[in-house]
């Protein structure tokens, strides 16, 4: 250890000889001159550029302040204002390196144009532009040049949302269940009231397409003329699930059957395949039913249609086999006597 140490400073004496020697020397002294010369005419240089005018474009955020208690906007004052100023640099270098100021303006501070409309004009807003940057910073433009914004201090009305969305998936998939919203109803405010016919609010139209998987988008509501709805954005949920392949057998029922005939049907049975989302593969609970109309069969025929019923809408792709079926028409027992005693009376 002691012997690392000694090397240590014998080469820390060696790398400073060698830099007094070469700054002791007549090229060293010439580089320590330029550089001092340099640094003084940096310092120079920033200082007159300090002194001079300069002209700058900033993006000041605009906050409102002392907002009267149950005032609500029914429209919204702009978030930014763009600003082009002149003023000496050492005035500006603090916003070129910092934050700019905030636009902070009194609600009182509005030049009310009637009972539902404020406004604050060029001159208003150039003035507290001005006090944000100090007196002697020069306002060149400002957009936008003056805000006016519509109030109300009318309690809002609650509404349902009506949701304008259509979906598509992509072969066997199904956007099934309900539409879910992280809201079930908003507020909507207006100055003079929403009209009676007015039941809902309804979102933004939004088309989607090919979806394999459940979504989550975010869409805006239509606020109508002069009105605003808060919030003015929900999250939606689509539902999508595949679909699975499922079957079973069903006897096939025949209706509307004479009580002088019976029917035997060849075979007595369907099976029925179709297509259900995954979630309902287990709580299939429906019953439907394959059905025969007597009174449809056409006798010229050796076959007759099977008609499926009480079809659940959350079945798709079904497919009935056999989808017509061979019978043989048979008059009753009782029939039958029925005619014999009629025979002998004759």
């Amino acid at each position: 250890m002691a012997t690392f140490l000694h090397f240590f400073i014998m080469n820390v004496k060696i790398l400073l000889a060698n830099v007094k020697q070469k700054v002791t020397s007549a090229k060293g002294r010439s580089i320590f001159t330029f550089i001092i010369f340099l640094i003084i005419s940096t310092i120079f240089w920033f200082m007159m550029a300090l002194n001079e005018t300069k002209q700058r474009d900033y993006r000041l955020q605009v906050e409102i302040v002392d907002i009267p208690m149950g005032t609500t906007f029914l429209t919204q004052p702009p978030q930014y204002i763009d600003v082009s100023v002149k003023d000496k640099g050492r005035a500006l270098i603090k916003y070129d390196w910092g934050t700019p100021p905030k636009v902070r303006i009194r609600y009182s501070d509005f030049i009310k144009r009637s009972n539902s409309h404020i406004v604050i004009n060029q001159e208003m807003l150039s003035n507290n532009i001005r006090n944000s940057f100090g007196s002697g910073c020069e306002i060149l433009s400002i957009r936008p040049d003056s805000i006016n914004v519509a109030t109300t201090t009318r309690p809002g009305d609650r509404l349902p949302i009506f949701f304008d969305i259509s979906a598509t998936t992509q072969p066997q998939y199904i956007a099934y269940g309900d539409l879910k919203c992280d809201f079930d109803s908003v507020t909507i405010y207006s100055l003079n009231g929403i009209p009676s016919s007015m039941v809902n609010v309804s979102t933004e139209h939004i088309s989607l397409r090919n979806l394999t998987d459940t979504s989550t988008i975010e869409v805006a509501l239509k606020a109508p003329a002069a009105t605003r709805v808060e919030p003015a954005k929900v999250s939606v949920t689509i539902p999508v699930e595949p679909l699975v392949a499922k079957k079973r057998i069903i006897p096939i029922q025949v209706t509307n059957l004479p009580r002088n005939v019976s029917i035997h049907i060849f075979p007595a049975n369907v099976e029925l395949n179709y297509l259900v989302p995954m979630s309902m593969f287990k709580n299939d609970n429906a019953t439907p039913v394959a059905v025969i109309d007597y009174r449809s069969i056409d006798t010229t025929t050796a076959t007759a249609r099977v008609n499926m019923a009480q079809i659940p809408d959350y079945y798709h792709n079904i497919d009935c086999s056999p989808s017509e079926v061979e019978y043989l028409i048979e008059p009753t027992v009782a029939a039958t006597h029925h005619a014999d005693k009629d025979s002998v009376k004759n």
